[in-house]
């Protein structure tokens, strides 16, 4: 019997440091049947000579003006011809096996629409530090924290699932693997496997580490677009939860970068919806923006100080 094609799309952006052991994870992976695409999306850093180097392995690839990784996404997904899809950004990586190990869990379950497993956090040395959270599917759980329970380099998805709940929202900055796959659960089945499979890597130039505001933004955006619009039936009971849930994240993100009068109205608005789902960590973090701003500010000087930064390692 053929075994599934598997299609991996990695999109490019500045990041010639990670890109080439991004490649070679895809490419020297043991499954036998992957259609590698690559879109470099407007790179200066010597990205596109990394990536003809490895032209003649790649099903297709191509550079084009910077228009954002949705997009670029989109267009990846627009020439692969994959039963099975998934992408790669350009400073993570697919650990050894990781395809055949996915792979086998849409074999066992043909209906699956979306398949995911565990990854590590790794640093910019490519040295691990921990593991990435992930947890089974669950809906409600997924809306109430705003944590998604699929790390994105750890899934893969089916064509059919692609073709329903498809393609990527280019309005989108972050979130936009979370609307896919909430998406994806609504129209077929999805299965966890025990197996780490992916690495995720942070570095101060990543998305979570670097840019607050952005980040709060695109929550927000989330919050009144997705989770606010017109939901399919299934997500409907979640959108109360799933609003809150963001504008908590997206609180939370302001408070990092320090725009603690907007993070406090967020929070308000938050526990307005839906007083749910806070964890106790949230919680203490989420407190201290109802603190007078200039409180917060000497707090968050004291504890970025070299001692008390020795302290809490």
């Amino acid at each position: 019997m053929t075994r599934p094609l598997v299609s991996i799309v990695t999109t490019s952006y500045q990041q010639a440091r990670y890109l080439e052991e991004t490649l070679r994870s895809v490419l020297e992976q043991d499954y036998p049947r992957v259609e590698y695409i690559v879109v470099d999306d407007g790179s200066t850093d010597g990205s596109v000579e990394i990536i003809r180097r490895y032209a003649d392995r790649l099903a297709w690839w191509t550079t084009q003006e910077n228009q954002g990784q949705p997009r670029a996404l989109n267009l990846g997904f627009e020439h692969a011809s994959g039963d099975l899809l998934g992408f790669l950004s350009s400073d993570d990586l697919l650990l050894p096996g990781a395809i055949s190990s996915l792979v086998a869990e849409f074999e066992r379950d043909p209906e699956l629409v979306l398949v995911y497993g565990g990854a590590l956090n790794i640093d910019e040395n490519s040295e691990p530090f921990r593991r990435v959270w992930s947890g089974d599917w669950d809906v409600g759980d997924i809306a109430r924290t705003a944590r998604l329970a699929v790390p994105q380099p750890a899934s893969l998805w089916s064509r059919r699932g692609w073709e329903l709940a498809g393609p990527f929202n280019e309005r989108a900055w972050s979130w936009f693997d979370g609307e896919l796959y909430l998406r994806l659960g609504t129209v077929g089945g999805v299965a966890r496997i025990d197996a780490t499979v992916a690495a995720f890597r942070l570095h101060p130039e990543s998305k979570q580490m670097s840019r607050h505001e952005r980040m709060a933004e695109d929550s927000i955006r989330f919050a009144d677009e997705f989770w606010g619009g017109d939901l399919p039936a299934e997500l409907r009971p979640y959108a109360r939860a799933g609003r809150a849930g963001q504008y908590r994240h997206a609180a939370l993100a302001l408070y990092a970068a320090g725009d603690i009068p907007r993070a406090r109205r967020l929070l308000l608005r938050s526990l307005l919806l839906s007083p749910r789902g806070i964890s106790a960590k949230q919680l203490r973090r989420l407190v201290r923006t109802l603190l007078p701003a200039a409180v917060v500010r000497r707090r968050r000087q004291r504890r970025s100080s070299p001692a008390e930064a020795g302290e809490r390692r």
